[in-house]
């Protein structure tokens, strides 16, 4: 625990340094990318103390170092945030919608976070992030966090396995997010003709 500790603190302490370094002056892709680095590698040290009652707010943290590479560009970062943001808002929708939980504040934290989990979802796909687009190709077609338009959603997702140049692994994707029903494949069949 106290190594963690150290951890923490060095890996925070390079960090800050490294900020005040880029507010202050041009700053190169190398060291950028190095920035990331270290972000993600504190949200790996605080993701492994989750449970530690002497950390009890490290979910909180995983999630600040992410919002951190996020706004170095970092897609991954915008997408793993992007991805527990809209799995929230879909867990504060399910429990509005049952019923016994249902109050204003899950309505309204369902919405935030709908809206700022598709906002990283955007930023990670326009940082060439094929899961973010096969996400936010998910969100179109499940109606999470925005109106339903299944063409728009397969179009996003089809996208995503030619980015990947996946097409022989179609049918374990689709398993993976849910897509394996027949409707599914015949719709990818015309998506994929209007790619051609």
């Amino acid at each position: 625990m106290l190594f963690k500790r150290l951890q923490i603190k060095s890996l925070a302490k390079k960090l800050k340094s490294m900020q005040q370094t880029r507010q202050l002056n041009q700053t190169t892709d190398d060291l950028l990318a190095k920035e990331i680095s270290l972000y993600m590698a504190l949200a790996d040290i605080y993701h492994s103390l989750r449970k530690n009652k002497k950390y009890p707010f490290a979910d909180v943290m995983v999630r600040e170092c992410w919002r951190g590479a996020a706004s170095i560009d970092s897609p991954q970062a915008n997408y793993e945030l992007g991805k527990v943001l809209i799995e929230e808002a879909r867990f504060r929708e399910g429990i509005e919608t049952d019923g016994l939980f249902a109050n204003n504040i899950n309505q309204k934290l369902s919405l935030q976070f709908y809206e700022e989990g598709l906002a990283y979802l955007q930023r990670a796909e326009a940082l060439n992030h094929i899961l973010a687009k096969r996400l936010h190709g998910l969100c179109y077609i499940n109606g999470w966090g925005v109106e339903a338009d299944k063409n728009k959603g397969f179009d996003l997702v089809v996208a995503s396995i030619e980015q990947e140049n996946s097409w022989d692994k179609v049918p374990q994707i689709f398993a993976a997010i849910g897509l394996n029903k027949p409707e599914f494949f015949s719709a990818l069949g015309k998506h994929r003709g209007k790619l051609s």
